[in-house]
């Protein structure tokens, strides 16, 4: 796809999110009903059905083709059908395998709100939005929960990942959430970050222009790489504080790829703290604390992909994963020891990254923002325990 198509399905996208409003996320929903208009004329159903199910796989879609649960004008219909405008789609769901009580518990601050805006502050270990194997346990579902009754329907501008800690804007109307997309699209958004890094920053303040792409070598299509033939991509490093064997530093991103932050720090040699994917360690420990501390641990795998695995195998295992860092990540809060075999303990146990700043233009008042989150506690803490042991 060329730039100028790029660009145009991207205004078409942000014009489709200004008019319908989005399904209301904190009803729990036994099926989905969509009308064919004229721009999706031609378009096979398997397509048009998951780009408005941005959290279905693939795999998932064909299941719903085999059991017959996508009806075209009340009956069943083949994947590779095409469509005419004024056709009805019909997606029927199976019943979620969620705790739906979940949603009403997701902790999450709210930083700035406005009749047209708000920031929210989420934790770590929390997806953003519906994907994959979490329908209704998301920050998203929260927010609709929140603002159930209302004319509110919360929209995210910008994602982090699951681990991130940290900023997030959101919109409360597709005009306005328009108006802050094209805005983050047009770099008149300021965003940093803070993170906890391996190793010793020598410079005080450096960007790192390389490219990146994705790496097709990879088990997991979400990762990236450093490609010459990528997509540009630029981040500017600060130093916060230096420590023995780590740094903190302020990131911030002048381009917004996936994984930029953690792929750039990789590329320099100072993969952040606990990045599964691209570091050294999936947690820190209190033996790296020793002098000289023992080599960083490294699972090939944080949730034990087995060859063979079926997607419902796999999705169920890194639910169970996730919901058991996340239990520690709480009792660390509360102060509680978390063991690592009979004499080792958890210090961190999530990638060291957080969204920490953000200024911009208010869309309305023109006015400028600046908003910001601290370190977690979890991070703080981490920080706090390696200057210790200096």
């Amino acid at each position: 796809m060329t730039q100028n198509k790029k660009h145009l399905a991207k205004i078409l996208k942000r014009k489709r999110m200004q008019k319908q409003p989005p399904a209301d996320l904190s009803v729990i929903e036994s099926e989905r009903v969509f009308k064919v208009e004229l721009p999706q004329e031609g378009m096979r159903v398997d397509r048009f059905v998951l780009e408005r199910t941005p959290w279905m796989s693939r795999t998932k879609a064909v299941h719903a083709f085999d059991e017959e649960r996508v009806l075209k004008n009340g009956q069943p219909v083949a994947p590779g059908k095409k469509l005419r405008a004024g056709d009805e789609v019909k997606l029927i769901l199976p019943p979620p395998h969620e705790d739906i009580t979940e949603m009403g518990r997701i902790p999450y601050d709210i930083v700035y709100e406005d009749d047209g805006m708000f920031v929210v502050s989420k934790p770590p270990h929390l997806i953003v939005h519906p994907t994959g194997g979490y329908r209704y346990t998301t920050l998203l579902n929260a927010l609709h929960l929140k603002f159930q009754g209302t004319d509110v329907f919360p929209r995210l501008v910008n994602r982090i990942d699951k681990e991130t800690s940290g900023l997030i804007l959101c919109g409360k109307t597709g005009k306005f959430t328009g108006k802050l997309g094209k805005a983050l699209e047009d770099k008149e958004v300021i965003k940093d970050y803070l993170a906890l890094v391996e190793g010793v920053v020598e410079q005080d303040h450096q960007f790192i222009n390389l490219a990146i792409g994705k790496d097709e070598d990879a088990e997991v299509t979400m990762l990236r790489r450093i490609d010459p033939n990528g997509q540009h991509a630029s981040t500017e490093v600060t130093v916060v504080e230096r420590f023995k064997r780590f740094s903190l530093v302020r990131c911030r991103l002048h381009t917004g790829r996936t994984h930029q932050i953690r792929v750039h720090m990789k590329a320099i040699g100072h993969p952040l703290v606990g990045d599964h994917h691209y570091g050294l360690r999936d947690e820190l420990l209190e033996s790296d604390m020793g002098d000289p501390p023992p080599p960083p641990t490294k699972n090939e795998s944080p949730y034990g992909f087995k060859e063979g695995d079926s997607e419902a195998d796999v999705t169920e295992r890194i639910r169970a994963a996730d919901t058991a860092m996340r239990h520690e990540y709480e009792a660390l809060g509360k102060g509680e020891r978390v063991p690592r075999g009979n004499s080792d303990a958890l210090i961190l146990g999530r990638c060291a990254l957080h969204s920490h700043y953000l200024k911009l233009t208010h869309p309305s008042t023109k006015q400028e923002l600046e908003l910001t989150a601290p370190l977690p506690w979890d991070m703080q803490a981490a920080v706090d325990r390696i200057r210790a042991s200096q």
